[in-house]
């Protein structure tokens, strides 16, 4: 992870509460290592193969708890399994409709968007999140 990404996971564990565990920081290390926004199966499988001794349900708990204290985000979209995301600023996401397959888009800056819509709704927004579906390189290809 990077140094600036490291001390504010620090910071946040810190200000939580929590501690910062082993099994926490072997998800934290999966997370990073993962292509896209992976399923906390796709994360369970990258931590098992350091330490087979892993249950599911420990990477779920910690999933959970790095959520909670805003490390990490999850992702809710209709036809796939809740993802997860270690970039917890605002940006757009791009997911493939036939493999499914989700990655940020750079380059764009989302501007006042989110305070735009605050102002065009009695509703507190607690959280925005945007989605951009299409067809992957890999698909048109295929």
């Amino acid at each position: 992870m990077t140094e600036r990404l490291e001390e504010n996971i620090r910071e946040k564990f810190r200000r939580s509460g929590y501690t910062l565990t082993s099994q926490r920081r072997a998800v934290l290390e999966a997370l990073k290592e993962a292509e896209g926004h992976p399923s906390a199966e796709d994360v369970y499988l990258l931590v098992k193969r350091k330490n087979p001794r892993v249950a599911l349900g420990t990477v779920y708990q910690a999933l959970s708890v790095l959520e909670e204290i805003g490390v990490v985000e999850s992702k809710h979209w209709s036809e796939s399994p809740t993802r997860y995301d270690l970039n917890v600023e605002p940006h757009l996401d791009i997911r493939c409709i036939r493999c499914g397959r989700v990655e940020e888009v750079s380059g764009v800056d989302l501007g006042d968007l989110e305070s735009r819509i605050q102002e065009n709704t009695p509703y507190r927004v607690t959280r925005a999140t945007m989605l951009l579906e299409g067809i992957c390189p890999a698909c048109q290809d295929g």
